[in-house]
Order: structure tokens, then sequence, then C-alpha cells
């Protein structure tokens, strides 16, 4: 059996508890810790409702399920965590508050090898990583890789397509989704 990758997990949203999940589901990678705001009892509920037939038991500060335990830590700044100490080999920042470079480094300078943003960056980072599209020309030499949003990707995977039989001299994309856990139910003067 080979190692399994150590994933820190910063930000237990709903893309969060998926990541939970399919970790559970692999053989590859274990959430070796798991950093969040919310206390553990809400945070450990709320994934048994993702979990279906599996259930999470919540012992002191680590969630159990089967085999697998993981460390939970109440922090909210990457600046806060020692990944090294928790051996993770890299975080996955599901928070969708730190987007950028510089906002991303101290999970580096905290021990992790490797940042995966679950979202998009603001400014430049190493790569943005959307599967069937671009993932082959992802590098070892990435450090901080955002894996893009679901508009983003999909709308990049329907130009890819069309773009690979018709050449494409312009496109624009409105995107309609439901309320989000980031949008105002009114308005208000926003950064953006």
């Amino acid at each position: 059996m080979t190692e399994r990758l150590k994933i820190g997990l910063m930000g237990f949203g709903h893309i969060g508890r998926q990541i939970y999940q399919l970790a559970l589901d692999s053989d590859q990678f274990e959430i070796v810790v798991i950093s969040d705001i919310g206390h553990p009892e809400i945070l450990g509920h709320l994934l048994n409702k993702t979990l279906g037939d599996r259930q999470v038991s919540l012992e002191k500060n680590h969630l159990i399920c089967g085999h697998h335990r993981t460390r939970l830590m109440t922090a909210d700044r990457p600046t806060e965590i020692p990944w090294d100490v928790f051996g993770a080999d890299m975080v996955i920042d599901a928070t969708g508050k730190f987007r950028s470079s510089e906002e991303l480094k101290p999970h580096l300078h905290n021990g992790a090898r490797r940042v995966i943003l679950s979202t998009l960056p603001v400014g430049e980072i190493d790569r943005v990583v959307l599967r069937g599209v671009n993932d082959q020309d992802a590098l070892a030499s990435d450090v901080i890789v955002s894996a893009g949003s679901a508009s983003t990707t999909a709308t990049a995977l329907a130009l890819k397509i069309i773009g690979d039989a018709y050449p494409i001299a312009h496109a624009t994309m409105t995107s309609v989704h439901a309320y989000t856990s980031d949008q105002s139910l009114q308005d208000y003067a926003g950064a953006d």
C-alpha cells in the first residue's frame, strides 16, 4: 500500500464537507486536520447530513469515522494553523476568504508543501487548473494552485469543445444561480 497524501482542510462548509467525504472513499488521501470557526458539534452534525449511511462521532477535538481520525481546530486565518505539527502535505483552502498569493503563503510558512484554492484567485498564483481543460499543464513546481470555480470550469469546458472544432473570436458568459453564502440578501456597497 502506498503512503496516503495527508491533507489539511481550512474551511468546512459545503465544499470542505464534500472533500472530506471524497477522502473517506479514497485510499490515496487522508484529512488529518480541519480548521474552521464553527463549533465542533455543529460541524459534526452538518457532516452527518452529508454522509448518509456513514456517520461521524466527535471525541473531544477529533472527528471519527470508521478508522479515520481527523483533528478539529478553531482558527480562521492561515497564520494560525501549524500544518507541520499535523504532518499535512498540502492544504486545501475552502474558505473562499483567502484568495491572493500573499494571503495563502502563510499555509506554506506553517509547513504545507502545496496549497489548493477551492475558488478563483485574486491576482497571480502559480496556476489555475481546470480539469479537462488544462490539467495536463500542471507542473510539480506549482505550489499555489486554484481549482477554479463551477462557472469557470463549465464555461471553459464548453469553450474548449467548441474551440477544438471552430475558431472563437470572442465569448461572453452570464452566470445565473441560486443564492449562496457569499451573497447578500439586500443591496449594499461591497468591495466588488
